[in-house]
């Protein structure tokens, strides 16, 4: 919550809700937290807490690989492109945009 909101628990819903102090607009909602009957809703927060963690570890170590292999992607496309040139025996240079003023 920053200094120009206030938080606000509806009594219908039990939902949390976001509100501007000058606007008047909602900025932001939560749903009413389910609750098992007989659970522990401690240590259900810590599984669900877990959970996030263990699926946060996946995406960000499985978007370093895809960064690695889309790194090895492009160089192979480089280097194809330079073996291209290469063996057209193009030496001119490619036009300035700069230089078209």
């Amino acid at each position: 919550m920053s200094d120009g909101t206030y938080l606000v628990d509806c009594p219908c819903c039990k939902a949390r809700i976001e509100v501007g102090k000058k606007t008047g607009k909602v900025l932001r909602h939560w749903e009413k937290p389910e609750v098992k009957s007989g659970a522990d809703p401690m240590a259900e927060a810590l599984k669900k807490i877990r959970e996030d963690k263990s699926r946060l570890n996946d995406y960000f170590s499985g978007a370093g690989a895809s960064m690695e292999e889309k790194k090895k992607e492009l160089l192979d496309k480089f280097e194809q492109e330079k073996k291209r040139i290469k063996d057209s025996g193009d030496t001119s240079k490619p036009i300035n945009p700069m230089d078209l003023d």
